[in-house]
C-alpha cells in the first residue's frame, strides 16, 4: 500500500498536537521551569495512540510471530513494538478470525502508555513546532504538487 504526501502530515499533525497537549499539562503542573525535566515528563506521558503507521507496525509484528529479532532498533521503538506486541496477542484471542493487520490496526489506535522517544527527540519535536518548520515543510510540499498538477 503505498503512502501518499496527506497522510504522513496528517499522521504529523496529529502526534504533534499529542505531544503539545502533553507539553501544555506537564507546563502546567510544573512548580518551576526546567526544560530536560518537562521534556523527560512529556516523553513518559501517556500518549492517545501509538505513533506508528499500522502498516510498520504490522511488518513488525510479524516478524515477532515468526520469531524473527528486531533489526537494529532503538531501545524506545522496540519496547513500543514489544507493548502493541502484547496487546495484539490479547485481542487476537477474542478475535481469531481477523489478520494481523486487522488486529494492529486496532491496537496502534488505543490510547498508549508514553510517547517511546527520547526526551530529546520530544525537545527537538517542540521546538520545530513551535517554530512553524513543519507548517513551513507542509507548504513547501503542497506547492510541489500544485506544480505537478
Amino acid at each position: 500500500m503505498a503512502k501518499y504526501f496527506g497522510s504522513i502530515m496528517d499522521f504529523t499533525q496529529e502526534r504533534n498536537d499529542d505531544i503539545m497537549r502533553a507539553y501544555r499539562v506537564q507546563l502546567a503542573k510544573a512548580n518551576y521551569i526546567v526544560m530536560p525535566e518537562i521534556f523527560r515528563l512529556v516523553a513518559e506521558s501517556p500518549a492517545s495512540r501509538f505513533w506508528v503507521s499500522e502498516e510498520r507496525a504490522a511488518v513488525e509484528v510479524s516478524r515477532m510471530l515468526v520469531g524473527k529479532p528486531f533489526s537494529r532498533m532503538r531501545a524506545n521503538k522496540r519496547e513500543m513494538f514489544e507493548e502493541i506486541y502484547r496487546r495484539y496477542l490479547l485481542l487476537r484471542e477474542k478475535h481469531p478470525d481477523k489478520s494481523v493487520y486487522e488486529l494492529v490496526s486496532k491496537v496502534v489506535r488505543q490510547p498508549a502508555p508514553k510517547f517511546y522517544l527520547t526526551p530529546r527527540t520530544v525537545g527537538e519535536f517542540i521546538y520545530r513546532i513551535r517554530n512553524g518548520w513543519y507548517d513551513k515543510q507542509y507548504n513547501r510540499y503542497r506547492d510541489i504538487e500544485k506544480l505537478i498538477d
